[in-house]
């Protein structure tokens, strides 16, 4: 009998093979996904770990004038620790005709760092009056060996030749500072100088001390004695998850980390579902042959494990191409990620932890899909099986009900609204078919909706200003007054800028304090309800809405503030502003600079005529006199939206899945909605009615099951995105989901017509209706 059950197993996936092959595609994609995303995850983090050992990113740094002074005694701190001494500085610089800041990092005269070294591109490590130049500015100016930047010292500029260009792991995202994120080329730059050159320069350098634990098991010893060392001294500490290239790297690949075991589960979970749907209509659709076999003997343990066996052969023809397919799709995606970042390694390995994992999730989904079907064929009664159509009373429908006009249609269409609740189940499985693809792409649309709608707020509804003009040491009221002179620009107004540590209570969190006119029209202030807020020139803090949670803080609790020059302050707090990106700290100009007893204006924010020529404007007003750079803030929307290009890409990939996936599961539900029907469809041909009119019924009815799914698809998929939003954090600030009608509306047509194409290929299927075989069928 064995053998008999085995041949009817190979039939049933020949004859069904459509829909068993879309079981597989859904499941393939479901394991696809499980290892692309899991081994792109490990691969990125993996790439990352090998680069900051290989060139030593710090785990601690020690910022102050004593740092110098402390070399000798660092050396003795837990973790053998390797130290370097530097110092830092901001300047003004131009290459061409283009002003920028750029930060100028001291290396040793005659070699590498023992922390933090470079990985040479091009050219080699700087001689005397030369500079290296980091990779992300020599590849957006074309910067060769050879090539000269102008640097901005107190003496006036000065010209330096370029030795060639590197990477270092503290640059990889080239961030100003850890609320400037986004800084572009255009903006900032970071050149690395002979420690004696950096010296020549004028200003004020920055010392640092950096350390790197040698002994890695240590590193966490090492950061906490660098603590207690640094607090004797008076030394601001900068700890490795503090350092601004990591933290945005270690969140992109946290976020990463998300999708990893997000999307997986998703894709299975859609995968068990359409096996359920499939499987469940399968055994419902040969109840005759259920009943058949039991009356001749057949165990319900031997029909549970035949029934299991159609899953487990999905399961595990899905394994194959899912593996593949996952680790191309991964390495595909690693090598995405690290060439966008110029990161001077790729590390791609095999895992085989997850090429089992991922296959036995896939064969475990199937398996538990076919679990509860298998069991509902050997729990048939044989009498009640053999009954082709169970017994039951036909009766007006609940549409009939309450739109009493349906009672009057044609008889066949009035079978169209009374087979959608005829057979409760078969409408149950035909919606949920529906509306589980449509909650996947409603899910990875929502997220591109949220992404560009946060970027839309920030530039077109809180930043209004089209650029900053940073001002040289001393010049900035002088360079406010020109800039308003200037023919293109309509506004100007003046900012302060100082790097500030906040506190309340044992918390504490280094940002920016942005100090703007209490009637400043170059930036809008608003909370999360969308009321404006406004600054006091009588004191008190606007907090980015982030701080309320970092600093676990609210609205009149009083925070300090510690600034460079060692100004201490103590404000309450007035409000919070929706700001996802940076979680800054906002006062009065006029307040900060009564406070500190001087000027703290840095520059001035500066919004152009409608009409003008924006580079032109940016060149003539970088090119005022005290005038260091000026950022145009275009080119800082356009690097932010270019950083989510890579999540852009991965939702593409995903999208383009669940698309795939809904049309799977959607053929899925049109066909089995069809394949079990077979024998009323036959017999209603039987009886004279047209192959056209059947199939025109049968596609009414599936419109109209569609539709009834779709806002079910459209709720779920609308909660689920939102469940994920919530799950995102950056630096203390939750997403909210950001969904635009235009994309439900999208979506919901883009079902309906999936739906229509789904019925396609299965309505073919009543072109060969064989009324013979039914009467044979309904003869047993």
């Amino acid at each position: 009998m064995s053998s008999v059950l085995a041949r009817k197993l190979r039939r049933d996936l020949w004859r069904h093979r459509g829909q068993f092959a879309a079981v597989v595609v859904v499941l393939a994609i479901g394991v696809a996904v499980f290892i692309a995303a899991s081994d792109a995850h490990r691969n990125l983090r993996d790439s990352f770990d090998r680069a900051y050992a290989d060139q030593r990113l710090p785990d601690v740094v020690l910022t102050g004038p004593a740092a110098p002074q402390l070399l000798a005694r660092a050396g003795d701190l837990p973790g053998d620790p390797a130290v370097t001494v530097r110092g830092q500085l901001d300047l003004g610089g131009r290459i061409g005709d283009h002003t920028l800041l750029v930060r100028v990092v001291g290396i040793p005269d005659d070699g590498q760092p023992a922390v933090a070294s470079i990985a040479v591109r091009s050219g080699r490590l700087p001689g005397p009056d030369e500079v290296l130049v980091e990779q992300h500015l020599a590849d957006h100016f074309s910067l060769e060996p050879g090539d000269t930047l102008d640097l901005q010292t107190d003496r006036g500029w000065r010209s330096v030749t370029l030795s060639g260009s590197g990477l270092s792991t503290e640059y990889f995202w080239p961030a100003r500072s850890q609320q400037e994120i986004m800084t572009t080329p255009e903006q900032f730059g970071v050149v690395f100088a002979p420690r004696s050159l950096a010296r020549s320069l004028g200003g004020t350098p920055t010392d640092q001390l950096a350390l790197y634990a040698r002994d890695r098991d240590q590193a966490d010893e090492l950061v906490t004695a660098a603590r207690g060392l640094a607090g004797a001294a008076g030394l601001v500490v900068t700890t490795r998850e503090d350092q601004p290239s990591y933290t945005a790297l270690d969140q992109d690949v946290r976020a990463f980390g998300e999708f990893a075991r997000f999307l997986p589960a998703l894709f299975l979970v859609a995968g068990t579902v359409g096996a359920f749907i499939l499987l469940s209509r399968l055994v419902h659709a040969q109840r005759a042959v259920i009943g058949t076999l039991v009356a001749n003997g057949i165990s319900a343990r031997t029909l549970r494990r035949h029934y299991l066996a159609y899953g487990i052969v999905a399961g595990v023809l899905a394994a194959v191409p899912g593996i593949i397919g996952g680790y191309c799709l991964g390495d595909w995606l690693t090598g995405l990620y690290t060439d966008a970042l110029g990161l001077p390694l790729k590390v791609t390995s095999l895992h085989p932890q997850t090429l089992v994992v991922a296959p036995a999730a896939g064969v475990l989904a199937a398996g538990l899909a076919a679990w509860g079907p298998a069991r509902a064929a050997a729990a048939v009664p044989p009498a009640e099986a053999m009954r082709v159509t169970p017994a039951g009373h036909g009766r007006r429908s609940l549409l009939e009900a309450v739109l009493p006009p349906l009672r009057r249609l044609p008889t066949r269409w009035r079978m169209v609204v009374r087979g959608l609740g005829r057979n409760r189940r078969r409408t149950l499985l035909t919606i949920v078919g529906v509306a589980l693809p449509l909650s996947l792409v409603m899910v990875f649309a929502g997220l591109r909706d949220t992404v560009g709608d946060v970027l839309d707020r920030q530039y077109d509804q809180v930043d209004l200003a089209d650029g900053q003009l940073y001002a040289a040491p001393g010049g900035a009221e002088r360079l406010v007054a020109a800039a308003g002179a200037d023919e293109a620009v309509i506004a100007v107004e003046p900012f302060g800028r100082a790097e500030a540590a906040l506190s309340s209570g044992d918390r504490r969190y280094d940002t920016l304090l942005l100090a703007l006119p209490s009637d400043v029209s170059l930036h809008r202030f608003t909370d999360r309800d969308g009321h404006d807020l406004r600054l006091s020139d009588g004191g008190g803090l606007l907090l980015g809405e982030g701080l309320r949670r970092l600093l676990e803080v609210q609205v009149g609790d009083p925070v300090g503030i510690s600034l460079p020059d060692g100004t201490g302050l103590v404000e309450p707090v007035t409000g919070f502003v929706d700001e996802p990106m940076t979680p800054v700290a906002y006062v009065s100009l006029a307040y900060l600079d009564q406070q500190v007893g001087a000027p703290t204006t840095a520059g001035a924010l500066v919004r152009l005529a409608p009409d003008a020529d924006r580079e032109a404007a940016a060149h003539r007003l970088g090119a005022l006199p005290g005038a260091a750079a000026y950022f145009d803030n275009a080119q800082a929307e356009a690097a932010m939206r270019s950083s989510f290009d890579l999540m852009d890409v991965l939702l593409v990939v995903m999208l383009a899945f669940a698309v795939v996936m809904a049309a799977a599961l959607l053929f899925n539900a049109m066909s089995a909605n069809i394949s079990e029907r077979s024998v009323e469809l036959g017999t209603l041909h039987a009886a004279g009615l047209g192959r056209g009119s059947l199939m025109r019924l049968v596609a009414t009815e599936n419109l109209l099951l569609t539709l009834v799914g779709t806002p079910l698809g459209l709720v779920a998929g609308y909660f689920l995105a939102a469940w994920f939003m919530r799950t995102y954090e950056t630096e203390g600030y939750q997403w909210d989901l950001r969904l635009h009608v235009a994309t439900i509306v999208v979506v919901a047509v883009g079902v309906m017509v999936g739906a229509g194409l789904a019925q396609v290929p299965a309505l073919r299927g009543l072109r060969r209706i064989d009324v013979a075989r039914i009467v044979r069928e309904r003869s047993l």
